[in-house]
């Protein structure tokens, strides 16, 4: 695939920003139907309606479809390397775009055969904004971009622990209480830049090629012996946000009570599909947190790591949730890593300064929870699928949710090291494989594809980032200042 087509993107009068398909002017397979067999190697002519799939949607008796074929993954969810909870939250719906989101070509065209139990009937016709995303998509793969060269985590890897070297020479090598605490920065900074190379890797997007055999548990202990945050609760956790962004009882990514509240829905103690109990918009949210959660916002993202630490000793140590991920190499690492800071600090020689070192390096690791919660935070909320119907069920399709829950962080090239690629979250959320070599590059599409579709892509500064997030957080903060759950009760009675 020629790299003009694409560049034919930027132009004004070309087929992105013009009347013509973008889809129509690419060789794409993207949009055919997937002539997929039947588990014994026949063709399946069991036909469904969307309204029977629909049915077929517990933990037990889980159908979903896929370019039109309907796929029974009952049996196999509890198998499933990104958690039995990332398939539920699609379980009698439409997963063609999810699956193609987190899956290379050959894996779904080798393994989802064996699950096709027949054909839809009744399935509407695809939108042309999903036509040019997937063919956008299409075109990517076929210019590399889910791929990156071997030398650039190379570089990547060894800057990080670069940076950890100084923090140990400072805090080994020298007795003053300033350059201590410079090993504590570097040491923070250090927690940062790891975790974007994790999180590239818990992607898939940091390949040299397709079929690049990564060996995913012990990468992801390695991450937990160095970071400190099991990588194994991570996938549970941020597979299912990248599903459903922004859904307001399905993401786990805005689930904070009693802490944070970022809409008027959170206030009615909704029953949160990923944690499966309510989150109580109890006392301690209605007074203390929620009402002055602006102020609240970088004193808590300064400690937030410590929150993380404990999600992840539940996590372990809960009975299995079908997530693969969950293994005794990553609890071993995890003990691992405490066991190491442990011995680390108590070489620094009074309690004093020790409790300034670990703050303080948590207070700079604190950077990354901010870059997090600003890609989404301020972003439009979306209502319980329960609520929802059809294609509006979670925002919609896949391309305008993620567009929407996204906001992008526009800074110079020489600041890319810092946000680590998340700086790109709205083309990173459409296509979570691509490689962070190549997010700069295929940035200027998205945006220009957003534009012919009328779809609102936000990119601000990071200080109008920061601005906007604090201003969502103030607004439902005086919200719920004047909220009362008798109201709520009072507005729901019947009769």
């Amino acid at each position: 695939m020629p790299p003009s087509i694409i560049q034919a993107c930027l132009d004004e009068d070309s087929v992105i920003l013009g009347g013509t398909s973008f889809a129509a002017s690419v060789k794409s397979t993207a949009t055919e139907p997937l002539e997929l067999e039947s588990r014994k190697g026949a063709p399946n002519t069991n036909t469904y309606t969307l309204a029977q799939v629909a049915t077929h949607n517990t933990k037990g008796d889980s159908w979903i479809i896929y370019k039109n074929k309907v796929l029974d993954v009952s049996k196999w969810m509890s198998s499933h390397p990104g958690g039995e909870q990332t398939i539920m939250r699609f379980a009698g719906m439409d997963a063609t775009d999810e699956l193609r989101s987190f899956h290379d070509s050959w894996v779904l065209d080798t393994k989802l055969p064996h699950f096709v139990i027949g054909t839809v009937t009744d399935a509407p016709e695809t939108s042309e904004l999903v036509k040019d995303f997937r063919a956008l998509g299409e075109v990517f793969e076929e210019l590399g971009y889910y791929h990156v060269s071997p030398w650039y985590y190379v570089r990547k890897v060894a800057t990080v622990f670069c940076i950890l070297i100084c923090s140990l020479w400072l805090l080994f090598m020298t007795e003053t209480f300033v350059a201590h605490m410079v090993s504590a920065v570097l040491l923070g900074i250090f927690w940062q830049q790891f975790a974007f190379v994790g999180h590239d890797c818990g992607h898939m997007s940091a390949r040299t090629h397709a079929r690049d055999n990564i060996d995913v548990p012990r990468l992801g202990a390695l991450v937990t012996f160095l970071n400190g945050i099991s990588v194994a609760w991570w996938k549970a956790t941020h597979n299912v946000h990248h599903a459903v962004p922004n859904t307001v009882d399905c993401d786990p990514d805005i689930a904070h009570l009693p802490v944070f509240a970022l809409h008027k829905l959170m206030f009615e103690s909704l029953f949160n599909k990923y944690h499966g109990r309510v989150m109580e918009f109890d006392w301690p949210a209605r007074n203390i947190f929620v009402p002055y959660q602006h102020l609240w916002y970088y004193p808590i993202m300064c400690v937030a790591r410590f929150n993380l630490y404990i999600q992840s000793v539940l996590f372990l140590l809960s009975s299995n949730d079908g997530h693969g991920g969950r293994t005794r190499l990553d609890t071993a690492a995890f003990v691992g890593f405490f066991s190491w800071l442990t011995a680390l600090v108590s070489f620094i020689p009074t309690w004093g300064e020790r409790v300034a070192f670990v703050l303080l390096s948590h207070a700079v690791a604190g950077l990354l929870n901010v870059q997090i919660t600003l890609s989404h935070f301020s972003r439009p909320i979306f209502d319980s699928p329960t609520k929802e119907a059809g294609s509006n069920k979670y925002g919609g399709d896949f391309y305008t949710r993620n567009v929407i829950s996204s906001l992008d962080v526009a800074c110079p090239s020489y600041l890319d090291w810092f946000h680590g690629g998340l700086q790109f979250q709205t083309l990173h959320h459409l296509y979570p494989r691509i490689g962070r070599q190549h997010l700069r590059t295929i940035e200027p599409f998205i945006a220009s594809l957003c534009k012919k579709h009328a779809l609102p892509y936000s990119r601000k500064s990071f200080l109008e980032c920061n601005m906007e997030v604090f201003q969502v957080l103030k607004d439902a903060a005086l919200h719920s200042r004047t909220w009362s759950p008798l109201i709520y009760e009072s507005m729901c009675a019947q009769g």
